[in-house]
């Protein structure tokens, strides 16, 4: 399901947050992942054409979350369990990877 453009803002403004909260960078994120900053972004601004990828970076910044002790700006959109959602491929998001 399409986001409307004020889910989209706060979700790309979301990402950022938790980004900084956590003291990453895109390319930090992409070296975790085998891919460019640049890729990373392209997911974190919501224009990778997956709806699955945002999802996987959101899983990684929970879990880096929780590794330190940070607590992440609630989402917006992003929100409860992926595999609830009959238009996203949870295998997929399981899976953990980008290309």
């Amino acid at each position: 399901m399409p986001l409307n453009s004020e889910q989209r803002a706060a979700t790309i403004r979301e990402f950022q947050e938790s980004m900084s909260r956590l003291g990453l960078t895109a390319e930090r994120i992409g070296k975790d992942f085998g891919v460019s900053g640049s890729r990373v972004e392209q997911i974190i601004t919501l224009k990778s054409g997956a709806l699955e990828y945002p999802w996987i970076i959101r899983a990684y910044l929970l879990s880096k979350a929780a590794a330190q002790g940070v607590e992440l700006t609630p989402s917006t959109a992003l929100r409860g369990n992926p595999h609830d959602y009959w238009f996203l491929d949870g295998d997929f998001i399981d899976r953990g990877e980008i290309d």
